[in-house]
């Protein structure tokens, strides 16, 4: 079998998806390919650069979900959507998700831009609320906000009890909209 930077960057998100981001390092990858470390190298230049293509990818993939979940809905519908499709892909792949917030620390260009592409997808969301326009990046700080403390805070529940927790999210996002509609109403 030919190892290729797909392969080495896949090894580390199975390995990361079932044990945890601790769990990768150079050697478990070789193992889990059947080479030896140092054969790594000519894939990657280091740890941190395959963690953050293993959260590259991993940010990817969530964002074409939540943008293919979006599609055909706007507004709180939309949003409602996209919200329990981000915990979806939480609880699909705790370890990347795991991942990308280490990421969002240790990141690179890359990184900003398709973090970015994930703000512009919920900026996008918001406005066809019929909300104040200026107060989009607000609006915009305090759902990402809620987005991410609820999975995190829902992580170990979410993984036993995922209907659940996506039913809790559901009426989470429910009653911040309400007050998001109800203070920044045009």
């Amino acid at each position: 079998m030919r190892v290729t930077k797909v392969a080495v960057i896949q090894a580390a998100s199975d390995i990361v998806d079932e044990n945890g981001l601790n769990s990768v390092s150079l050697k478990s990858v070789a193992e889990k390919l059947n080479i030896r470390t140092p054969s790594l190298y000519n894939h990657i230049a280091s740890l941190d650069d395959l963690l953050r293509e293993v959260a590259h990818k991993g940010m990817r993939t969530m964002n074409e979900k939540m943008a293919q979940v979006a599609i055909g809905n706007s507004g709180d519908t939309a949003i409602q959507a996209v919200s329990v499709e981000y915990l979806n892909f939480m609880i699909e792949h705790p370890g990347i998700y795991e991942t990308i917030q280490w990421a969002t620390w240790h990141g690179t260009n890359d990184t900003a831009e398709i973090w970015g592409n994930y703000t512009s997808l919920l900026t996008k969301l918001i406005l066809s609320c019929q909300l104040k326009t200026e107060r989009t990046d607000e609006i915009l700080n305090l759902l990402t906000g809620v987005l991410h403390g609820y999975t995190t805070l829902q992580l170990r529940f979410a993984l036993t009890e995922p209907n659940k927790a996506r039913e809790c999210l559901s009426n989470a996002i429910d009653t911040v909209l309400m007050g998001i509609h109800q203070k920044y109403h045009l």
